[in-house]
């Protein structure tokens, strides 16, 4: 399945189980501000999180930018903090059956055996 990019919200419709039964991963990303994301650890992870994602036969995959750095430093009311419970970007959320079943967390997401068992 292709990756899907959205702001936040994201749709529910995009995040609902997919039909092929298979977990459905929320990407919490900071959004891009002059051509780049202004989260450095968000950059370190974008070539990994593509190649994890993106293709038919890859993991249902949905990336959320969660606003500019103003709208999302030292703001505890933003609504990923409050619905997900995200504290951290980059955060992937695995879904199963529309509930959270684990999480990941900035450099986390580049440990490779770590990466792969969570994907899995």
């Amino acid at each position: 399945m292709p990756l899907i990019e959205t702001s936040y919200p994201p749709p529910e419709d995009k995040i609902v189980p997919a039909k092929d039964g298979q977990p459905t991963f929320l990407i919490f990303y900071s959004s891009v501000e002059n051509g780049k994301m202004w989260c450095p650890h968000c950059r370190d992870v974008q070539g990994i999180i593509k190649s994890a994602f993106q293709g038919s036969s890859k993991p249902n995959g949905v990336i959320t930018y969660i606003g500019s750095f103003a709208q999302w430093k030292n703001v505890p009311s933003h609504p990923a903090r409050l619905k997900y419970g995200v504290r951290f970007v980059p955060t992937i959320i695995r879904l199963e059956n529309g509930k959270e079943t684990a999480r990941m967390e900035k450099a986390g997401i580049l440990d490779s055996d770590g990466f792969e068992k969570f994907l899995s």
